[in-house]
């Protein structure tokens, strides 16, 4: 019987990958896409298609939103940019501990 390991990866913050990716030429970005691309297509096919919804489900979501706002239960933009700043700086913090503990000196 075969068994399998999982292989556990490090988890990097996205301004990782743009270090890497922002010194690539145009060409290199493109075939890096392409492969992004093809590697979640299986995915993006085997997923069912999208829902059609009525207007009688449209009208009922509607419903539902403006009876949430009326009883406050919204998170408004400023809320949401600030907590995307905050996310940015951490993943940000982060990468700039990372590369000083991968920083030998002499």
């Amino acid at each position: 019987m075969a068994t399998t390991t999982a292989v556990k990866r490090t988890t990097r913050p996205l301004s990782y990958y743009w270090g890497v990716v922002k010194d690539m030429d145009d060409s290199q970005k493109l075939e890096l896409v392409t492969m992004l691309i093809e590697s979640v297509k299986p995915k993006i096919m085997a997923e069912a298609p999208m829902r059609r919804y009525t207007m009688d489900d449209i009208n009922a979501m509607l419903d539902v939103a403006e009876a949430n706002i009326a009883a406050g239960n919204v998170i408004d933009d400023e809320d949401v940019w600030r907590e995307l700043e905050e996310e940015f700086a951490r993943e940000d913090a982060e990468e700039d501990a990372h590369q000083a503990a991968c920083i030998i000196e002499p």
